[in-house]
């Protein structure tokens, strides 16, 4: 009987300090996941080395293998005037192709044959004569649809954006900590995307109006930026 009762009595302390320690853990890990989150952004304007560009090459009639045929003639016109102005053959593709029929009437309607070119310009410098051989004499592309100015290597710069988000959301993080009467102790989280900004409509591509003088011949294009932005969200941990 007397082992029993011990049993009974050690057992019932167990019980009750068992309680007291899960208490114990939870304030401790309570105290361990204090945080605050933040974001941070940086942003790196480079001059752009590439312009990306496509051409948009469109018939239309009531004879559909008319209207294919002087569409493949237009665009073998543009692919040759683009050649001829100094893109290589290796930087210019057909990015899509479709033949349809005006359907929005209670009648059948004219097709439309078009399909897009896409070029990558490599030198700047030649983007306005490349842009006259393509549509010159209304014998190839009918205009443009798209104009990006791209940077072929933004490891440097997009280092830098990176940091500077870094060093803006540590910043932001010791503000608050310190109005509250705390600190910043380590990176618990750490999120990052970044973008790359080559087309900002009046600010990246102004193609000029031409001159009335004939000595114009070529389109002025005023080359604009590309801005690398990274956009950090930090979650710190927080000590007294």
């Amino acid at each position: 009987m007397k082992k029993i009762g011990r049993f009974l009595m050690i057992a019932s302390l167990t019980a009750g300090l068992m309680p007291s320690c899960m208490i114990s853990r939870q304030s401790d890990k309570q105290e361990e996941t204090r945080s605050i989150t933040v974001t941070g952004s940086g942003s790196v304007t480079v001059r752009p080395d590439i312009i990306s560009l496509k051409f948009i090459v469109r018939n239309s009639g009531w004879n559909i293998v008319q209207v294919a045929e002087r569409n493949a003639i237009n665009t073998r016109n543009t692919l040759n005037a683009l050649k001829e102005a100094g893109i290589l053959e290796s930087d210019i593709s057909t990015y899509d192709y479709t033949i349809t029929q005006d359907n929005t009437h209670t009648y059948a309607g004219e097709y439309t044959a078009q399909n897009t070119i896409a070029v990558i310009v490599r030198n700047p410098d030649i983007t306005g004569s490349v842009i006259d051989a393509a549509v010159k004499n209304n014998i190839g592309a009918n205009g443009i649809t798209s104009f990006e100015y791209i940077v072929s290597d933004k490891t440097s710069a997009l280092r830098e954006a990176r940091t500077m988000a870094v060093k803006n959301a540590q910043d932001a993080a010791s503000l608050l900590a310190g109005a509250s009467g705390c600190k910043i102790n380590g990176v618990l989280e750490i999120t990052e995307n970044y973008t790359s900004s080559g087309r900002a409509a009046d600010a990246m591509f102004k193609a000029m109006p031409m001159s009335m003088d004939a000595s114009a011949t070529i389109t002025p294009i005023e080359q604009g930026d590309v801005t690398i932005t990274s956009n950090v969200t930090i979650k710190y941990g927080l000590t007294n």
